[in-house]
């Protein structure tokens, strides 16, 4: 595995791994890898690929400054497990990247929604050190987990607006045993980590009620109360949204996702479930599975 952080480094050896006409696969990563980053190491069956993995805390994301100082950083075994899944390369970029980091961007309704209500800055700060790294790496991929939605549908957005040939590869969310969805910030829990088993059994559970049946959206409402009086501090929020574009679901059948974001002591987490059926929206908020 090559280790690189120096970025005209990075170009010439990924040119020179190009020659070879196999396919570039570019996989982000804040670090303190688990085996959710593992499954997007995984080489496609059909390609022969050159899969590079980045390792950076972008500060560009974070409007908080103790979550910044408190993401987990395990570089050493995060080397260790990436040597373990066969990675080709390993980008480390220095904290001065950010400083070259000039592109401006229009995120619009996409970047609004959700996380980008109460996290200021956050989609634009993703966005900026994804496109330099494209602009460095340019990748015939970049794979990415669907856990963070939101961001994948933001990464996709500026791939698409400002026409960079690079197509996104995304994964299913990995869970444990209990249905938590990994996540590096999981490990900051300690023994509160029992109380974020509510969030896939509240989302389970509307998902369930959607397909038996008519729904009525202020039903969320007892979820987020549920969620509050179980023992997590917080929802941010929690809503069945379009999953294309985030739009609230309107009259016209569409694929959705419930989409959630809750705190514990401190620590932010978000999760998704798709919906399997389409749905449509009637004008007293009754959300209606569309006849397959």
């Amino acid at each position: 595995m090559l280790l690189i952080s120096d970025e005209k480094t990075l170009s010439r050896e990924i040119d020179s791994l190009r020659k070879s006409g196999k396919l570039i696969n570019f996989i982000p990563t804040m670090g303190n890898l688990h085996l959710g980053h593992s499954s997007l190491f995984k080489k496609s069956d059909n390609t022969d690929e050159i899969r590079v993995v980045s390792i950076f805390v972008n500060p560009l994301q974070f409007n908080d400054d103790k979550d910044f100082n408190n993401y987990p950083r395990t570089i050493e075994s995060d080397k260790k497990k990436l040597l373990a899944e066969g990675v080709d390369v390993l980008f480390l970029p220095d904290a001065q990247i950010i400083k070259v980091v000039k592109f401006a961007l229009r995120l619009g309704h996409i970047g609004r929604k959700l996380c980008g209500i109460d996290r200021s800055g956050h989609f634009e700060g993703v966005a900026k050190i994804i496109l330099k790294f494209l602009d460095l790496i340019k990748p015939d991929f970049i794979t990415l987990g669907e856990k963070d939605y939101q961001q994948l549908l933001v990464i996709k957005k500026i791939i698409k607006d400002l026409k960079i040939k690079t197509k996104v590869k995304s994964c299913p969310t990995v869970r444990d045993k209990d249905g938590i969805a990994l996540s590096s910030r999981n490990k900051l829990l300690g023994k509160k980590i029992f109380l974020a088993r509510y969030i896939p059994t509240v989302l389970k559970q509307i998902t369930l009620e959607i397909n038996e049946g008519s729904f009525e959206l202020q039903r969320l409402n007892y979820f987020r109360d549920y969620l509050e009086k179980s023992g997590i501090d917080r929802v941010h929020y929690l809503e069945i949204l379009n999953e294309n574009n985030l739009f609230s679901i309107s009259k016209l059948p569409c694929m959705s996702r419930v989409f959630i974001a809750i705190s514990i002591e401190g620590v932010r987490l978000i999760d998704n479930m798709r919906i399997e059926s389409k749905l449509a929206c009637s004008s007293n908020g009754i959300l209606n599975v569309s006849p397959k």
